[in-house]
C-alpha cells in the first residue's frame, strides 16, 4: 500500500482527533434549579459527571462511531493505493500479435508448454476478468456501462483487424481473443495501431474566439502481447498521452531452424538441367545439422544434409547474427512439378518454430519461346536479345508483320519497338516499347522531359530483381492517364508519373513502356537486358503464370487466367475451397493469404502453356511461403523502439496499476455517518 499525501492526513488528524476529544471533555453551563428529590434526576446527574473536564471518559458509542468516521475521512485524505493487476484509465485497447513467430513452442502457462500465442491470449482472458464492471449506484446514475472499464480486441500480423469494437461486455471480450487464430505472415503493427486511433473519441477544446481547435485523438491504455519481432516498428506513433504497456512471450535464446530462402531455375544452355536453392537460417548459438528432403509431386526425390553455423556476431540490438546455410538440389525434368522441401533436424537439438521448416515452389515446364521483334530501326533491342536462349528470334519489318494479321499470335511474343500498326493489336501478347496502343485504356496527355524512374513494383515477376533507383535517366517520356476500372497495373513510376505498364483488354496482353529506351540511359544499364529477358518469359507463359515462391503468407494471390475462364474455384490448404470471379482480362484475386502452403486454382476454359489440362478443366499451382529471416529469428525483443520513443517489456508479464481506496473510505464514512445518527435518535448509550 502507498499513500499519495500522508502528510496532509496526519495534519488534519493532529487538529481533528484532539478536537472531537476535547468536545467529550468540556463541562456544560447549566442553571442552578431546586428540587424536592434526585431520584428522578439520576441520569442527569450522571450527565453532569460524564461532563466534568479532566474526568475518565466512560464507554461511549457515539464516540467511538464518530471516532470511525473521522477516521474513515482521515484515511482518505491521505489518498491509500493498492498495487493490482489493473490498468490506468478506462479505455483499453487489447492487442495480440498473431504473426508466425507466435506458434513458437516456448509459451509458459502456470507451468505449462504452450505456443506464445496461446499464452498471449490466456494472460488477455485473465485481464479482461479483471476490467472493472459497473456497481448498482453507476447503473442508477449513468446508464447500464457507467462506470465500468471499455476495450477493444486487434489482432496483427501483415495486417491488422478489429475482432471487437470498444465495449464493455466482458463476453463478446472473451469470445473476441478465444477466437484468434494464428497465421504464417510476418509482423507488422502500424496499421493495427492505426485502427486503435480510428476507435478513439474526438477530442477539442474551445479557442478564445470560441471556435474548437481539434487536439489529437487519446487511444488510452494499449496492452500489447508479441515476442517483439515487428517489421515495421518505427512505424508505430504512440500519442502523447497513450500508454503503451508491452507484455513480452517468448524467451530471448529461443533456438530455431527454418527455410529463409528458396528459388528454382533452369539452365539456359540446356533448359531440362533444374536447380533448386534453398537457403537456411539458425539461432543456435553452436553449429546444426539438418536433413533437407526433397519432394517431387509427392514423391520423395532425395535427402540431403546441410550443415549451418553458429549464430554469431553482434548487432545493433546486441544479439548475435543468426547462423546461415544452404542446400542445393539438381534434376534433370523439362516437365512442371510441384516441389515441396522439409527440414528435420539431424542431431536431436530443438527447433521450437514449425512453420518455417516447409516450403514449396512451382517449377513450370521448359520451354524456348518464340519471338518476334518488330521495328523500323532497331539497334540496342536485337542486341539484347541475342544472347537469350529463346527457341526463335525473328525480326520482321512493319509490313511484314502487318501481313501476318491474325497469324502474328504464332509467335508466342511479339515486340514492337518504336512503331506500332494503325489498327488495334491483333490477339497476342506484347512488348512494346516507346509508344502506347490504343485499346488498353491508355491516354497520353503530354510529355515531359529529364524524368528519372523513381519507384517500381519489385513483387511484379517482370521488376523483381531490378535495381532502377537512380540508374535510369530519361530525355523525354509521355505522360500518360489511366482509365478508371482498365485493367493495368503501374510497373514504374517516374518523378513526374508512371511509365511502365503491364496491361490486357481482353484479347491481347502487352507490357508498355512509354518512353523511348533509346532516348534514355537505360540500354548502358544491365537491368535492360534483365527487363526484357523477364518481360518476355511472363508474357509467354514461363514465369508469372506458375508462381514460385513470390508470394508470402499475409499478402494476395492474384493470377492472369486465360481469357474466358469461368466457374474458377480456389483450393485452400487446410480449409473449404472458395468461388472466384474472373474479371473480362482473366485476371483473379483472392487475399489476404493466411498460411502456407500449395493453392491450387481449378476453372472451365482454356489452359495456359504452363498450366495441366484434363477433362476440360485447367489447373494451376500456386506455392505461398514464408521466406522471411526476421521472422524465423524467434529470439524475442525486451524492447520496443517505437517512434515516439522505446517501450521496456513489463517484468511480470502483465500490467500493474494503483487502485484508489479513498472513494470506499468515504462510502463507508457516509454508512457509519447514518448509522450513528439512526443510534442518537434512538437515545441508545452502553
Amino acid at each position: 500500500m502507498t499513500w499519495l499525501t500522508p502528510g496532509l492526513g496526519a495534519l488534519a488528524a493532529a487538529i481533528a482527533i484532539p478536537t472531537l476529544l476535547i468536545l467529550y471533555f468540556l463541562k456544560l453551563r447549566r442553571r442552578d434549579v431546586e428540587v424536592s428529590s434526585t431520584l428522578l434526576w439520576k441520569r442527569t446527574v450522571q450527565d453532569m459527571q460524564a461532563n466534568a473536564p479532566f474526568q475518565k471518559l466512560r464507554r461511549n458509542l457515539l464516540l467511538f462511531l464518530q471516532l470511525l468516521v473521522l477516521a474513515a475521512g482521515l484515511f482518505a485524505l491521505a489518498q491509500p493505493e493498492l498495487s493490482a493487476e489493473s490498468v490506468t484509465g478506462d479505455r483499453h485497447v487489447i492487442m495480440i500479435d498473431r504473426s508466425a513467430s507466435m506458434q513458437t513452442r516456448d509459451g509458459n502457462w502456470k507451468g505449462e508448454t504452450v505456443t506464445r500465442l496461446e499464452q498471449a491470449k490466456r494472460e488477455a482472458l485473465e485481464f479482461v476478468d479483471a476490467l472493472a464492471e459497473p456497481t448498482w449506484l453507476d447503473g442508477v446514475m449513468g446508464g447500464a456501462e457507467a462506470g465500468a472499464d471499455k476495450a477493444t480486441v486487434i489482432t496483427f500480423d501483415s495486417q491488422g483487424g478489429i475482432r471487437q469494437p470498444m465495449t464493455a461486455d466482458k463476453g463478446l471480450l472473451r469470445s473476441a481473443i478465444e477466437s484468434i487464430e494464428p497465421s504464417d505472415a510476418p509482423t507488422n503493427a502500424a496499421e493495427a495501431y492505426r485502427l486503435a486511433i480510428a476507435q478513439a473519441p474526438p477530442r477539442s477544446v474551445p479557442d478564445r474566439d470560441g471556435t474548437l481547435i481539434q487536439l489529437p485523438p487519446a487511444v488510452g491504455t494499449v496492452h500489447l502481447w508479441t515476442d517483439g519481432k515487428i517489421g515495421d516498428v518505427r512505424d508505430v506513433v504512440p500519442g502523447p498521452e497513450d500508454v503503451v504497456l508491452f507484455n513480452r512471450v517468448g524467451g530471448e535464446n529461443a533456438v530455431n531452424i527454418g527455410i529463409t530462402g528458396l528459388r528454382a531455375e533452369r539452365s539456359f544452355e540446356s533448359p531440362r538441367e533444374l536447380s533448386i536453392f534453398v537457403g537456411l537460417a539458425s539461432t543456435d548459438t553452436r553449429p546444426r545439422t539438418v536433413d533437407v528432403q526433397f519432394i517431387v509431386n509427392g514423391a520423395l526425390t532425395s535427402v540431403r544434409q546441410a550443415e549451418i553455423g553458429p549464430a554469431e556476431g553482434e548487432v545493433s540490438e546486441g544479439r548475435s547474427l543468426p547462423g546461415t546455410g544452404g542446400v542445393v538440389f539438381k534434376l534433370d525434368r523439362a516437365a512442371g512439378a510441384v516441389v515441396e522441401i522439409r527440414t528435420k533436424t539431424a542431431d536431436n537439438g530443438e527447433d521450437m518454430l514449425a512453420s518455417d521448416n516447409n516450403g514449396w515452389i512451382v517449377v513450370p515446364p521448359s520451354k524456348r519461346l518464340s519471338v518476334a521483334i518488330v521495328s523500323p530501326n532497331d539497334f540496342f533491342t536485337s542486341l539484347a536479345l541475342e544472347g537469350l536462349p529463346f527457341g526463335e528470334l525473328t525480326q520482321l519489318t512493319p509490313e511484314q508483320f502487318e501481313q501476318l494479321g491474325a497469324n502474328a499470335s504464332q509467335y508466342d511474343v511479339v515486340l514492337l519497338d518504336g512503331w506500332l500498326p494503325d489498327e488495334a493489336l491483333p490477339a497476342g501478347n506484347y512488348l512494346v516499347l516507346g509508344n502506347v496502343p490504343d485499346g488498353f485504356g491508355l491516354t497520353v496527355t503530354g510529355e515531359d522531359e529529364m524524368v528519372e524512374i523513381v519507384d517500381w513494383d519489385e513483387e511484379h515477376p517482370v521488376m523483381s530483381g531490378l535495381e532502377l533507383g537512380g540508374r535510369v535517366t530519361i530525355a523525354r517520356a509521355r505522360s500518360v492517364d489511366i482509365e478508371q476500372g482498365s485493367a493495368i497495373e503501374v510497373l514504374a513510376e517516374s518523378n513526374e508519373g508512371p511509365v511502365i505498364f503491364d496491361a490486357s483488354n481482353g484479347r491481347a496482353r502487352a507490357i508498355i513502356v512509354a518512353f523511348d529506351p533509346d532516348a534514355s540511359s537505360w540500354p548502358f544499364d544491365v537491368s535492360y537486358v534483365v527487363f526484357h529477358a523477364a518481360a518476355i518469359n511472363a508474357l509467354g507463359g514461363v514465369t508469372g503464370s506458375a508462381s514460385a515462391g513470390t508470394v508470402r503468407p499475409g499478402g494476395t494471390i492474384s493470377e492472369r487466367l486465360p481469357v474466358g475462364a469461368r466457374n474458377v474455384r480456389l483450393a485452400i490448404p487446410d480449409a473449404p475451397d472458395v468461388s472466384l470471379a474472373a474479371a473480362p482480362d482473366g485476371r483473379v484475386a483472392y487475399g489476404p493469404v493466411p498460411r502456407a502452403g500449395v493453392y491450387t486454382l481449378n476453372w472451365n476454359g482454356a489452359s495456359g502453356i504452363t498450366d495441366e489440362f484434363e477433362d476440360g478443366t485447367a489447373t494451376r499451382h500456386v506455392a505461398v511461403n514464408l521466406l522471411d529471416p526476421e521472422e524465423s529469428d524467434i529470439r524475442s525483443s525486451a524492447v520496443l523502439s517505437f517512434a515516439s520513443g522505446d517501450v521496456a517489456a513489463s517484468a511480470t508479464g502483465s500490467a500493474e496499476s494503483p487502485r484508489r481506496l479513498w472513494p470506499w473510505l468515504l462510502l463507508a464514512a457516509l454508512a457509519i455517518s447514518l448509522f450513528e445518527w439512526w443510534i442518537y435518535n434512538r437515545r441508545v448509550y452502553l
